[in-house]
């Protein structure tokens, strides 16, 4: 080399090891971040669907109604995932818990009017593996051996690598595929057919209505 070229060599130098200075500041703040910040909690059912109204649910489930996303949203709910077994026609969700008070929040859901309307499109569209009586959007809480079980829980086994720290603020995920075969979706201005309103639930027809309660609740 010249002597020319010294000083911008010395110079190219100095800005490599500044930016190698910035990376290791950067990882090393990012991995006391990730070491310390709280995990969410994990939850997770399993439902057998009805075979003859899988079409419903995936209309349902292919955009899912904007007002109940941000029902589970604001109680908390992230990353909430259905997966579905076509041989056993077993369906599978999963949800990640971010806030302080999991019962709480998962009241405010079942309280909301949207929502539960929207579950009196679901539940026909599904059969839990213990359930007696009305359905949870009618107030039923199900077989007393399994209390509120229309999701049959699951239990977590193990957790192998990082977890998520922060969560995208909107839906839907604009990776997610629909795997309807029309494009058909739903709102809650154009539900679809099929639901379970029947008994003193029947004329509850619209979200607007006020949701079905059983006497004294």
């Amino acid at each position: 080399l010249n002597s020319s070229a010294m000083p911008e060599l010395h110079s190219c130098l100095e800005v490599a090891a500044l930016a190698g200075v910035c990376l290791a500041v950067g990882w090393f703040m990012g991995s006391r971040k990730q070491k310390w910040a709280r995990p969410p909690q994990y939850h997770a059912g399993i439902i057998k669907a009805n075979p003859d109204l899988l079409d419903q649910y995936i209309q349902l489930h292919d955009h899912t109604w904007d007002e109940v996303m941000q029902a589970m949203y604001q109680c908390n709910m992230r990353n909430f995932l259905v997966w579905y077994h076509e041989e056993t026609q077993v369906m599978m969700h999963h949800f990640e818990y971010v806030g302080e008070d999991f019962e709480g929040d998962m009241a405010k859901v079942a309280a909301n009017p949207i929502t539960r309307f929207w579950w009196t499109f679901c539940e026909p569209c599904q059969i839990p593996f213990h359930w007696e009586g009305p359905p949870p959007s009618q107030g039923g809480s199900g077989d007393p051996r399994y209390p509120g079980q229309w999701w049959a829980p699951m239990k977590c086994l193990t957790h192998c690598g990082a977890w998520p720290t922060s969560y995208a603020p909107s839906w839907p995920n604009p990776a997610f595929q629909s795997n309807h075969p029309e494009g058909k979706t739903t709102t809650k201005d154009s539900p679809p057919a099929v639901h379970n309103r029947t008994g003193p639930a029947a004329d509850w027809t619209t979200y607007e209505q006020a949701p079905y309660r059983p006497p004294g609740c």
